[in-house]
């Protein structure tokens, strides 16, 4: 499943409501961290009407992990 937050296919149920009734899942991106419910608004739901800035479809996660893996080494 692709992710709201940075549109990799790196999403998956990880909820379900517990009554067995469908009301709503709860999908966990690995590659973002980010989390969301099949029932959120459309200011969330919908990419076209989401903020600019909450999306993370154009970082490079590899380069980020890099940068604080050097940040965690320097001594303070």
């Amino acid at each position: 499943m692709k992710c709201l937050r940075c549109l990799r296919e790196s999403a998956d149920v990880v909820a379900k409501a517990p009554d067995g009734s469908g009301a709503w899942e709860v999908y966990y991106c690995t590659e973002c961290n980010y989390s969301w419910r099949n029932n959120e608004t459309e200011e969330i739901s919908v990419l076209e009407k989401r903020d600019a800035w909450g999306q993370l479809d154009k970082v490079d996660f590899n380069q980020m992990r890099v940068n604080v893996y050097r940040a965690m080494k320097k001594p303070v």
